[in-house]
C-alpha cells in the first residue's frame, strides 16, 4: 500500500471510519502476525502480540507523526511486544539468598531490555545452528573443535596430546574445520578474529 493511501486510511480511521480501520487491518494484519511468529512465539502468544499491537495502534491513530508509514509503526510495535512476551516467559522468580546475582539494574530502559532480549534470541539461534553444524562435521573436526572449546582453553601442547597429533597439525586443521563449520551453519566469518590457535 502506498504511503499516501495508508495516511488517508489512518486519518479516516482516527475520525471513526470503521471501513478505513478494516482496510488497515486487512493490509497489515499479515505483517503483524509474521513479526510475532518470527520470534518463534506459539500461536497463543502471537495472537496476544497481534491484539496488543492493534490496540496500541488504535489508541495512537491520531498521534502518529507519519501516518503514511503505519506499517513500520506496526512492525516495530509488534517486535517490541514479542520481545516483551519472550522476556516475561523467561523470567524466573528467585528465592533465597540473592546476593550472588549482583546489583540490580534499575537504570536499564525498556529499550535496553528489549535490545538485550533481541540479542539473546539471536545468540541462541546462532548457537543452535552452530551445534547442529558441529554435529554434521566429520569425527576428526568434531574432536578437534570440542577439545579446543574446553574451558579454560587448553594449551596447544595439551590439545595435541589429547588428540594424539603433532602440535603443527592443530592450527591449519582448526582453520579448515572452522571454515566448514561456518559454511554448514551459514555464518559469515567475524571481522575481528580472536587468538589463532
Amino acid at each position: 500500500m502506498e504511503p499516501e493511501e495508508t495516511a488517508a486510511l489512518v486519518r479516516r480511521a482516527a475520525a471513526g471510519d470503521a471501513s478505513a480501520w478494516e482496510d488497515l487491518v486487512r493490509a497489515y494484519a499479515g505483517l503483524v502476525w509474521s513479526v510475532a511468529r518470527a520470534y518463534r512465539l506459539g500461536r497463543a502468544d502471537a495472537e496476544d502480540v497481534s491484539q496488543t499491537t492493534w490496540e496500541r495502534f488504535a489508541r495512537s491513530l491520531d498521534k502518529l507523526t507519519d501516518p503514511g508509514h503505519a506499517g513500520a509503526w506496526l512492525s516495530t510495535t509488534a517486535r517490541r511486544e514479542s520481545l516483551r512476551v519472550l522476556a516475561a516467559r523467561n523470567r524466573m522468580v528467585p528465592t533465597g539468598d540473592l546476593a550472588w546475582i549482583g546489583p540490580a539494574r534499575e537504570d536499564e530502559s525498556p529499550e535496553e531490555i528489549a535490545v538485550a532480549a533481541d540479542e539473546e534470541v539471536r545468540r541462541d539461534a546462532l548457537a543452535g545452528r552452530l551445534w547442529q553444524a558441529l554435529n554434521q562435521l566429520g569425527d576428526n573436526c568434531q574432536r578437534l573443535l570440542r577439545v579446543l572449546m574446553g574451558e579454560p582453553a587448553p594449551s596447544y601442547a595439551d590439545a595435541a596430546a589429547a588428540l594424539g597429533v603433532p602440535i603443527g597439525y592443530l592450527g591449519p586443521t582448526r582453520r579448515r574445520c572452522l571454515e566448514k563449520l561456518r559454511k554448514l551453519a551459514d555464518v559469515s566469518e567475524p571481522a575481528e578474529q580472536g587468538h589463532d590457535w
